[in-house]
């Protein structure tokens, strides 16, 4: 989704780059037949500050960029519902109606910006690690203790502990086979960054689960996995953060398991390749 992923990263836009953010927003339908060019010159500004703003939403080019951007206008009517906040006069069935909204509006906002790069890599780094230390804030917190459980079914090493102090002194442990998994919405949770500073200190590899944009967390993590930072519901219960940080977890937890279970196939498969066919001895 094209314009969710402009608003989360304009406060890191540069001025040329924001007014660009703007055009396309206000202008989305106009942009599936127009040039970079054509672009940069409506705009007043040169086709690498195009080039630049399309990097920064995650997009290698232009032509990435217009790709997705086509693919989401059809979308756009439908989310007109969500830009109605949840309030203490609406009836049981408004209520209910928004929350399923929200819910189901977060999972698409957040598969839509996962990177399937980082996604692939944290899994690598799961993988392969010897212990994993997770920490979270609140409802990050609960998120992460479900990671926890999960990962406990496949015979990892995880400690997910809600006590900051706690945390540090398992963190102080570890070295670079292993892996510091931190959770927060807000990329700037104090307990985090300190507990990522510590874990890049001693070389311990780290992935943040926070909200998309520039934080204090992502720039400090190993890799990012990013949820989307639009919150709803005037803050009552922080329903589109949690459930999107339910789907990054989802997404890779179930690619982790199958990733183990083809490895385990395989070599379940070698195994009785070579009890079949054993290696000949040499007289």
């Amino acid at each position: 989704m094209i314009e969710l992923k402009l608003r989360e990263v304009k406060k890191d836009l540069s001025t040329k780059e924001l007014k660009v953010a703007y055009y396309i927003i206000d202008n989305i339908q106009a942009l599936k037949n127009m040039s970079i060019q054509t672009l940069a010159k409506l705009n007043h500004v040169s086709t690498t500050t195009i080039l630049r703003l399309c990097n920064k939403l995650g997009y290698k080019g232009f032509s990435d960029f217009k790709v997705d951007l086509i693919g989401s206008i059809p979308k756009k009517l439908n989310n007109e519902i969500l830009q109605d906040d949840i309030n203490l006069n609406d009836s049981l069935a408004d209520v209910n109606s928004k929350v399923q909204a929200m819910e189901k509006s977060s999972i698409d906002e957040t598969h839509s910006i996962v990177n399937i790069h980082a996604l692939n890599s944290a899994i690598d780094l799961i993988i392969n690690c010897k212990k994993i230390i997770i920490f979270g804030v609140g409802s990050s917190g609960l998120v992460g203790k479900e990671l926890e459980y999960q990962l406990i079914k496949i015979k990892k090493d995880v400690n997910c502990h809600f006590d900051a102090h706690i945390t540090r002194s398992l963190i102080s442990t570890l070295d670079k086979n292993d892996l510091v998994v931190i959770i927060s919405h807000s990329g700037e949770t104090p307990d985090c960054v300190e507990l990522l500073k510590l874990a890049g200190q001693s070389s311990v590899p780290s992935l943040a689960i926070t909200k998309m944009g520039q934080s204090q967390i992502s720039s400090l993590a190993t890799i990012v996995l990013h949820t989307t930072s639009m919150e709803h519901a005037s803050r009552l219960i922080p329903i589109r953060s949690k459930i999107s940080q339910i789907s990054v977890v989802n997404m890779l937890l179930t690619n982790l398991f199958i990733r183990q279970y083809d490895e385990r196939l395989l070599l379940q498969t070698q195994n009785r390749e070579k009890r079949k066919y054993p290696a000949k001895t040499t007289k």
